[in-house]
Protein backbone atom coordinates (compact mmCIF):
# COMPACT_ATOMS: atom_id res chain seq x y z
CA UNK A 1 0.00 0.00 0.00
CA UNK A 2 1.42 3.27 -0.87
CA UNK A 3 0.89 6.67 0.93
CA UNK A 4 -1.57 7.46 -2.27
CA UNK A 5 -3.54 4.61 -2.19
CA UNK A 6 -4.22 5.00 1.90
CA UNK A 7 -5.46 8.41 1.80
CA UNK A 8 -7.36 7.54 -1.11
CA UNK A 9 -9.17 4.69 0.90
CA UNK A 10 -10.76 4.27 3.77
CA UNK A 11 -9.58 7.65 5.30
CA UNK A 12 -10.45 9.58 2.53
CA UNK A 13 -14.39 8.52 2.53
CA UNK A 14 -14.36 10.33 5.48
CA UNK A 15 -12.37 13.57 5.21
CA UNK A 16 -9.76 12.07 8.14
CA UNK A 17 -6.18 13.65 7.78
CA UNK A 18 -3.40 10.51 9.25
CA UNK A 19 -1.35 13.57 10.97
CA UNK A 20 -4.56 15.00 12.83
CA UNK A 21 -4.64 11.20 14.99
CA UNK A 22 -7.91 12.74 17.19
CA UNK A 23 -9.90 13.52 14.26
CA UNK A 24 -8.88 9.90 12.84
CA UNK A 25 -9.71 8.63 16.16
CA UNK A 26 -13.19 10.27 16.39
CA UNK A 27 -13.86 8.43 12.60
CA UNK A 28 -12.70 5.60 14.15
CA UNK A 29 -14.89 5.08 17.13
CA UNK A 30 -17.94 6.34 14.98
CA UNK A 31 -17.38 2.99 13.11
CA UNK A 32 -16.91 1.36 15.80
CA UNK A 33 -19.99 2.58 16.92
CA UNK A 34 -21.98 1.62 14.03
CA UNK A 35 -20.61 -1.89 14.70
CA UNK A 36 -18.17 -1.32 11.48
CA UNK A 37 -14.89 -3.16 13.33
CA UNK A 38 -13.58 -4.08 9.96
CA UNK A 39 -14.27 -0.98 8.63
CA UNK A 40 -12.76 0.90 11.65
CA UNK A 41 -9.50 -1.35 11.71
CA UNK A 42 -9.05 -0.59 7.96
CA UNK A 43 -8.99 3.00 8.70
CA UNK A 44 -6.31 2.97 12.07
CA UNK A 45 -4.00 0.58 9.76
CA UNK A 46 -3.88 2.89 6.90
CA UNK A 47 -3.40 5.75 8.85
CA UNK A 48 -0.35 3.98 10.95
CA UNK A 49 0.52 3.39 7.51
CA UNK A 50 1.13 6.87 5.97
CA UNK A 51 1.54 8.43 9.33
CA UNK A 52 3.30 5.90 11.80
CA UNK A 53 2.28 6.92 15.00
CA UNK A 54 2.43 4.43 17.70
CA UNK A 55 -0.78 5.31 19.33
CA UNK A 56 -2.60 3.73 16.14
CA UNK A 57 -0.65 0.73 16.44
CA UNK A 58 -1.84 0.17 19.97
CA UNK A 59 -5.69 1.18 18.60
CA UNK A 60 -5.08 -1.42 16.03
CA UNK A 61 -3.96 -3.84 18.66
CA UNK A 62 -6.83 -3.17 20.77
CA UNK A 63 -9.45 -3.50 17.70
CA UNK A 64 -7.74 -6.89 16.76
CA UNK A 65 -7.92 -8.11 20.30
CA UNK A 66 -11.98 -7.67 19.79
CA UNK A 67 -11.73 -10.54 16.77
CA UNK A 68 -9.62 -13.21 17.82
CA UNK A 69 -12.81 -15.42 18.57
CA UNK A 70 -13.49 -15.31 14.73
CA UNK A 71 -9.63 -17.20 14.19
CA UNK A 72 -11.35 -20.64 13.85
CA UNK A 73 -14.83 -22.06 14.31
CA UNK A 74 -14.32 -23.73 18.23
CA UNK A 75 -12.88 -19.86 19.53
CA UNK A 76 -15.98 -18.77 17.77
CA UNK A 77 -18.62 -21.11 19.08
CA UNK A 78 -17.01 -20.66 23.12
CA UNK A 79 -17.12 -17.09 22.46
CA UNK A 80 -20.99 -16.81 21.61
CA UNK A 81 -21.83 -19.41 24.47
CA UNK A 82 -19.98 -17.76 27.28
CA UNK A 83 -21.44 -14.71 26.27
CA UNK A 84 -25.11 -15.92 26.32
CA UNK A 85 -24.26 -18.16 29.55
CA UNK A 86 -23.52 -14.80 31.17
CA UNK A 87 -26.55 -13.20 29.75
CA UNK A 88 -29.08 -15.72 30.22
CA UNK A 89 -28.22 -18.48 32.83
CA UNK A 90 -26.39 -16.43 35.92
CA UNK A 91 -27.36 -18.03 38.91
CA UNK A 92 -30.15 -16.07 41.49
CA UNK A 93 -33.79 -15.41 41.90
CA UNK A 94 -34.39 -14.40 38.46
CA UNK A 95 -33.22 -17.61 36.92
CA UNK A 96 -35.48 -19.52 39.71
CA UNK A 97 -38.52 -17.36 38.40
CA UNK A 98 -37.25 -17.75 35.01
CA UNK A 99 -37.28 -21.42 35.03
CA UNK A 100 -40.53 -21.52 37.34
CA UNK A 101 -42.10 -19.68 34.38
CA UNK A 102 -40.72 -21.80 31.56
CA UNK A 103 -42.16 -24.73 33.42
CA UNK A 104 -45.72 -23.29 33.73
CA UNK A 105 -45.62 -22.05 29.85
CA UNK A 106 -46.16 -18.89 30.89
CA UNK A 107 -42.61 -17.07 29.02
CA UNK A 108 -43.46 -19.00 26.05
CA UNK A 109 -46.99 -17.71 25.78
CA UNK A 110 -45.76 -13.85 26.65
CA UNK A 111 -42.90 -14.28 24.07
CA UNK A 112 -44.83 -15.52 21.41
CA UNK A 113 -47.47 -12.31 22.43
CA UNK A 114 -44.43 -10.08 22.26
CA UNK A 115 -43.11 -10.76 19.23
CA UNK A 116 -46.61 -11.01 17.37
CA UNK A 117 -46.60 -7.00 17.57
CA UNK A 118 -43.01 -6.80 16.34
CA UNK A 119 -43.03 -4.71 13.31
CA UNK A 120 -40.30 -7.29 11.84
CA UNK A 121 -41.74 -10.48 12.38
CA UNK A 122 -44.99 -9.34 10.54
CA UNK A 123 -42.91 -8.69 7.97
CA UNK A 124 -41.74 -12.04 7.80
CA UNK A 125 -45.18 -13.59 8.35
CA UNK A 126 -46.10 -11.79 5.10
CA UNK A 127 -42.91 -13.44 3.22
CA UNK A 128 -43.92 -16.49 4.91
CA UNK A 129 -47.44 -16.04 3.56
CA UNK A 130 -46.66 -15.15 0.39
CA UNK A 131 -44.66 -18.17 -0.22
CA UNK A 132 -46.92 -20.44 0.96
CA UNK A 133 -44.19 -21.69 2.71
CA UNK A 134 -44.27 -24.94 4.45
CA UNK A 135 -40.68 -25.76 5.99
CA UNK A 136 -38.57 -22.86 7.37
CA UNK A 137 -35.03 -22.29 9.13
CA UNK A 138 -33.88 -19.96 11.58
CA UNK A 139 -30.04 -19.53 10.96
CA UNK A 140 -29.45 -17.88 14.12
CA UNK A 141 -32.69 -19.09 16.48
CA UNK A 142 -31.05 -17.50 19.77
CA UNK A 143 -34.08 -18.72 22.45
CA UNK A 144 -36.12 -19.47 19.69
CA UNK A 145 -38.50 -16.95 20.13
CA UNK A 146 -39.23 -16.13 16.46
CA UNK A 147 -39.21 -20.10 15.51
CA UNK A 148 -41.76 -20.78 17.97
CA UNK A 149 -44.16 -17.82 17.30
CA UNK A 150 -44.09 -18.77 13.65
CA UNK A 151 -44.95 -22.19 14.46
CA UNK A 152 -47.52 -21.40 16.68
CA UNK A 153 -48.97 -19.13 14.36
CA UNK A 154 -49.13 -21.80 11.68
CA UNK A 155 -49.19 -25.10 12.56
CA UNK A 156 -48.66 -26.54 9.53
CA UNK A 157 -45.70 -25.63 8.94
CA UNK A 158 -42.19 -26.78 10.25
CA UNK A 159 -39.34 -24.86 11.47
CA UNK A 160 -35.89 -25.53 12.19
CA UNK A 161 -33.43 -23.80 14.37
CA UNK A 162 -30.09 -23.72 13.87
CA UNK A 163 -28.62 -21.87 16.84
CA UNK A 164 -24.16 -21.36 17.72
CA UNK A 165 -25.01 -21.46 21.63
CA UNK A 166 -25.46 -24.33 23.34
CA UNK A 167 -27.13 -22.35 26.31
CA UNK A 168 -29.59 -20.84 23.79
CA UNK A 169 -30.48 -24.14 22.80
CA UNK A 170 -30.95 -25.59 26.25
CA UNK A 171 -33.66 -22.18 26.83
CA UNK A 172 -35.33 -22.78 23.57
CA UNK A 173 -35.72 -26.87 24.51
CA UNK A 174 -37.51 -25.84 27.78
CA UNK A 175 -39.73 -22.90 26.59
CA UNK A 176 -40.38 -24.81 23.28
CA UNK A 177 -44.38 -26.40 23.45
CA UNK A 178 -44.80 -26.89 19.67
CA UNK A 179 -44.44 -30.10 17.89
CA UNK A 180 -43.74 -28.25 14.40
CA UNK A 181 -40.73 -26.09 16.04
CA UNK A 182 -37.04 -28.06 16.14
CA UNK A 183 -33.36 -27.08 17.63
CA UNK A 184 -30.18 -27.75 17.01
CA UNK A 185 -27.01 -26.75 17.67
CA UNK A 186 -25.17 -25.49 14.74
CA UNK A 187 -23.25 -22.87 12.26
CA UNK A 188 -25.25 -20.77 10.21
CA UNK A 189 -22.89 -21.06 8.11
CA UNK A 190 -22.48 -25.04 8.33
CA UNK A 191 -26.60 -25.44 7.37
CA UNK A 192 -25.95 -27.01 4.20
CA UNK A 193 -24.69 -30.14 6.40
CA UNK A 194 -27.18 -30.44 8.80
CA UNK A 195 -29.65 -30.04 6.14
CA UNK A 196 -30.36 -31.62 2.25
CA UNK A 197 -29.96 -29.35 -0.36
CA UNK A 198 -33.48 -27.46 -1.21
CA UNK A 199 -34.76 -27.97 2.13
CA UNK A 200 -36.45 -24.89 2.78
CA UNK A 201 -38.89 -22.70 1.39
CA UNK A 202 -38.06 -19.59 3.32
CA UNK A 203 -34.81 -19.15 5.13
CA UNK A 204 -34.64 -16.08 7.91
CA UNK A 205 -31.82 -14.80 10.28
CA UNK A 206 -32.61 -12.00 12.72
CA UNK A 207 -29.30 -9.83 13.59
CA UNK A 208 -27.09 -13.14 13.13
CA UNK A 209 -24.99 -11.98 9.80
CA UNK A 210 -23.02 -9.22 11.26
CA UNK A 211 -21.39 -11.92 13.79
CA UNK A 212 -20.65 -14.62 11.78
CA UNK A 213 -17.01 -15.32 10.43
CA UNK A 214 -17.69 -15.47 6.57
CA UNK A 215 -20.85 -13.52 5.25
CA UNK A 216 -20.13 -15.07 1.92
CA UNK A 217 -19.99 -18.29 2.92
CA UNK A 218 -22.74 -18.28 5.15
CA UNK A 219 -24.79 -16.99 3.08
CA UNK A 220 -23.65 -19.77 0.11
CA UNK A 221 -24.56 -22.34 2.83
CA UNK A 222 -28.20 -20.70 3.20
CA UNK A 223 -28.97 -20.91 -0.96
CA UNK A 224 -28.10 -24.19 -0.35
CA UNK A 225 -30.70 -25.38 1.35
CA UNK A 226 -33.19 -23.13 0.07
CA UNK A 227 -35.21 -24.37 -2.62
CA UNK A 228 -35.34 -22.77 -6.05
CA UNK A 229 -37.53 -19.84 -6.07
CA UNK A 230 -37.60 -19.55 -2.11
CA UNK A 231 -36.90 -16.82 -0.07
CA UNK A 232 -34.24 -15.77 2.00
CA UNK A 233 -34.85 -12.49 4.66
CA UNK A 234 -32.14 -11.15 7.18
CA UNK A 235 -32.06 -8.54 9.30
CA UNK A 236 -29.14 -6.71 10.46
CA UNK A 237 -28.58 -3.32 12.51
CA UNK A 238 -28.54 -0.01 11.04
CA UNK A 239 -26.83 1.89 13.25
CA UNK A 240 -27.04 5.61 11.30
CA UNK A 241 -26.13 8.79 13.46
CA UNK A 242 -24.95 11.97 14.10
CA UNK A 243 -22.24 13.07 16.71
CA UNK A 244 -23.32 16.10 18.06
CA UNK A 245 -19.84 16.09 20.25
CA UNK A 246 -16.70 13.91 20.87
CA UNK A 247 -17.52 10.43 20.55
CA UNK A 248 -17.03 8.25 23.46
CA UNK A 249 -14.02 5.35 23.60
CA UNK A 250 -15.63 2.25 22.39
CA UNK A 251 -15.16 -1.36 24.26
CA UNK A 252 -17.41 -4.28 23.38
CA UNK A 253 -19.55 -4.95 26.24
CA UNK A 254 -18.38 -8.80 26.38
CA UNK A 255 -15.02 -8.32 25.58
CA UNK A 256 -15.65 -9.21 21.51
CA UNK A 257 -17.06 -7.78 18.68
Amino acid sequence: MTAGDATSGPLARLGADPNDFDAVIQAVRFELYRENIYGALEMVEAAHHVHPDPRYLEQATRIRSWLTHLANRDAYIAAQDAQYRRLRWRMGLKLIEKRIRMMLGRKTRKMIERRARDPEFQALEREVVAVHARRVLDAGSGEGGVAMALAARHPDMQVDGVEVSATNVRIAHRLNRFANARFRQGLAEEVHQAFPGASFDLVYSFAVLEHVRDVDETIRSIMTVLRPGGRFCFVVPMHEFRARGPIPDYAPVHGYA
